[in-house]
Parts: structure tokens; C-alpha cells; sequence
């Protein structure tokens, strides 16, 4: 039942975090190729839109302005944030360490210093060594993690003088591959899923909950997600009908996969909705919100050290905060008998649409 249960929770983090791509292995094994600046510009779409989808499909219409009232939806809400040509490369200038290969790739190319055709093999690997212990400010410019996988991020050395054995060498500039590719291949938007809990109606007030046990994931560590949120409708207070149900919200959520990813994301809005029908109704629903959110990236790379040939993990890290700041949404939801279906559309610096299935209790 144990293995059942880690199974199955398993499967709903890789679905909740990337749609089945997950932070895998695979994406550690890239980020690990990417030191200094290069590693927060290539994830940069990404952290954007995970605030974008994590701060979406919270609401589906106001709660009822009553004193008191048995409300209760349990169900899944699926979020994506769509991508857009200018998310999918990128160029910058900033801070990097080459790996002791690459350095080699660099001396065997420069051609302008004669005193590097004397050095022998083993001489040129010493001197590789100290370069790959120096940080240069290069251009660095490539896919980001949802380019293509065809694309590869490439560094843009301008050449440096690096002293060895009482002599000045000269490595000329050169385009040097990291090897890091587009992982999420031409990405056009980044899908996720939650699952998501409200109750109400007290005073006009519904709370809603989105939750996941923590658990184990392979090696990346403890697993955890929470997110809580109130909806109020002020009309409640108002001695005069209003023409439409109105709400003020608030969400705030937090994630966290073992020490290498660490998400949180807050939103405050107001809200309108009209139903219509009863038994099977529609209720348009529109919305702005203000909103953030944050992720904090941890990593390891493998640095060169004095001895030619041995390194050291670093740990990389670093906090960007997501692009959108305000959002407009407009959507509706369709009641059928006991099940309530809702869909959204939200227009911010990153668009964004949910879907959301509950059962009504």
C-alpha cells in the first residue's frame, strides 16, 4: 500500500511540475553545464510561467452572500502558461567557469601565440587547468530550457593572457558549445496540475486549498506543496442587491522539491460573476488581480582545482522572481447536476488558461 501510495504521488508531482518531464535528472545533468549567468537566463521563461500557472485557476465565480451556507467542491484544476517566440532564445552578457575540456578546446585553437606549439600535451592541460579555474564575463547566448533541443547555448570568449611557468600565454576568442540544449524542445506552453479543495459559505467567505502530501522523490529529495486562499463577497455587508456577485481573494501557495527548487506565489483580486440557470447553470466570470511570485534555484557544478584533471562540486544558486505582476481573466463555469466544470483565460506579460473539473458536495 506504502509503494502504492509513494507510486501514485510520484506521478502527480511530475504531472504538477513539469507535465511528465519533471525536473529530472535530466534537466540537473543540463543546468550542471551552465555556471555564472548563463544557468538564470536559460531558465528564466520557465520560472515566469510556473508562477504564472500556479497563481491561476483559483476562482470560478463569487460565493453566495449569505451567513451561512454548505458549500464543498473537491476536484483538479490544470494550469498552462503559453510561451511565445521571444521566450524560446536568449542573449546576455555575464559571468562563466569553463571546464577544464573546454579550455583545451580553447588553447588547440588559438593560433596567435607561437610559444603554444612548444608546450607539450601534458603542459597544455596544466594550462587548461588554470584557465578553468579563472571566471570570465563572456556573451552567452542560446535556447532557453523550452528552445530547441537542436539549439545548443553557446559562450563567447574575447581572449585573455594567462600567465604559466614564468611565461604569458595568449588564448585567442573563441564560440565554445556547453552542450546545454533546449530540454523542454520548442516548448509552446508549460502545463500543470493541482489539486484543489473549497469549502464555505460562512459570512460570505469560502476557503480553498491546494495540497500534497510530502513525500520522497528518487533523489531529488522532499517533496511538498501548499497553497491556501480566501474569497469574500462584501455584498454580504450591502443593503442594496447588486446587479452581479462580487469578491475579493487572496491565494498564496508554496513548493518545494529538495534543496533545488523552492516556489512561492501570491495573488490579491477582485472578482465578478452572474448565474444563470439552476440545476444546469453558467456562470460568466471575470477578474483582476494583482500577483507575484518567486523560485529559488540550487545547484551543483563541477569546478576545476589546482591539480589538473580533479574537481570540486560549487553549489549554484540564485532567486528570480516572475515577470507578471497583473493579470485580467475572464471565463466561465458550467454546473451539471453535482459536477461544475470552468474554464479561464488570463491576459498578463505571460497569457495563461486553466481548466478546472469539481464535484459538488
Amino acid at each position: 500500500m506504502k509503494r502504492t501510495y509513494s507510486f501514485i504521488t510520484t506521478i502527480i508531482f511530475f504531472a504538477f511540475i513539469f507535465s511528465g518531464v519533471g525536473v529530472s535528472q535530466g534537466l540537473q545533468e543540463t543546468l550542471t553545464k551552465l555556471t555564472g549567468t548563463a544557468g538564470e537566463a536559460y531558465v528564466s521563461p520557465i520560472i515566469s510561467a510556473f508562477g504564472s500557472n500556479l497563481n491561476s485557476g483559483w476562482v470560478h465565480k463569487s460565493p453566495s452572500s449569505k451567513i451561512f451556507g454548505v458549500d464543498i467542491e473537491v476536484g483538479i484544476v490544470a494550469m498552462a502558461t503559453m510561451f511565445g517566440d521571444n521566450n524560446k532564445t536568449f542573449s546576455t552578457n555575464g559571468t562563466f567557469r569553463f571546464s577544464q575540456a573546454q579550455a583545451r578546446e580553447m588553447i588547440d585553437a588559438s593560433t596567435s601565440d607561437p610559444k603554444l606549439l612548444f608546450l607539450t600535451s601534458g603542459q597544455k592541460d596544466e594550462l587548461a587547468n588554470l584557465v578553468a579555474q579563472k571566471e570570465f564575463t563572456v556573451g552567452i547566448s542560446g535556447p532557453t530550457i523550452v528552445g530547441k533541443k537542436e539549439s545548443e547555448v553557446m559562450v563567447d570568449f574575447s581572449g585573455a593572457e594567462i600567465a604559466y611557468n614564468s611565461q604569458t600565454y595568449k588564448v585567442d576568442p573563441k564560440s565554445v558549445g556547453t552542450k546545454a540544449m533546449g530540454f523542454l524542445g520548442d516548448a509552446s506552453a508549460l502545463p500543470l496540475v493541482a489539486p484543489q479543495f473549497s469549502i464555505g459559505t460562512v459570512y460570505g467567505t469560502m476557503a480553498t486549498f491546494r495540497f500534497l502530501p510530502s513525500v520522497e522523490v528518487g533523489d531529488l529529495g522532499k517533496f511538498s506543496y501548499f497553497g491556501f486562499g480566501l474569497q469574500h463577497n462584501p455584498a454580504m455587508f450591502i443593503p442594496v442587491p447588486l446587479p452581479v456577485d462580487v469578491s475579493v481573494a487572496f491565494f498564496t501557495q508554496s513548493l518545494q522539491v529538495g534543496e533545488i527548487f523552492k516556489a512561492s506565489a501570491t495573488t490579491f483580486g477582485l472578482y465578478a460573476s452572474k448565474t444563470f440557470g439552476w440545476g444546469i447553470s453558467i456562470t460568466p466570470f471575470a477578474g483582476f488581480a494583482m500577483e507575484s511570485s518567486s523560485v529559488d534555484v540550487s545547484y551543483d557544478v563541477d569546478l576545476a582545482t589546482s591539480v589538473p584533471g580533479v574537481t570540486v562540486p560549487s553549489k549554484v544558486a540564485f532567486k528570480m522572481d516572475g515577470e507578471n505582476s497583473a493579470r485580467l481573466t475572464i471565463g466561465a463555469s458550467i454546473k451539471l447536476a453535482l459536477i461544475n466544470l470552468s474554464v479561464d483565460y488570463s491576459l498578463a506579460k505571460y497569457n495563461s488558461a486553466s481548466f478546472g473539473l469539481n464535484f459538488i458536495f
